[in-house]
């Protein structure tokens, strides 16, 4: 998968420019919700305890946990598609 994903952000400098846009706009999107439904999860956890267990909470904290890998895979395309972009306007 490594040599394809190479081989796409070499294609077209334009390209490479729309999936570093795609990139931010979800590992953004990704990072609001994580934080959001974190901040609520915590809460539920802290109040209701293990009534909060019970319902599944710890089951959605790993689910949280998920989307922050996620979070990180967005974020680490973007950086790939910035190293590639700055390569092409420094090199040509």
């Amino acid at each position: 998968m490594g040599a394809t994903f190479v081989k796409i952000l070499h294609f077209h400098w334009l390209v490479t420019f729309l999936l570093m846009g795609l990139f931010s706009l979800l590992g953004a999107f990704a990072s609001l919700n994580l934080f959001m439904t974190f901040s609520a999860n915590f809460r539920f956890l802290s109040e209701q305890g293990v009534m909060a267990v019970m319902e599944g909470a710890l089951v959605q904290l790993g689910q949280l946990f998920l989307t922050g890998l996620f979070a990180l895979a967005m974020y680490l395309g973007f950086k790939a598609c910035e190293r590639v972009l700055v390569e092409k306007m420094l090199h040509g």
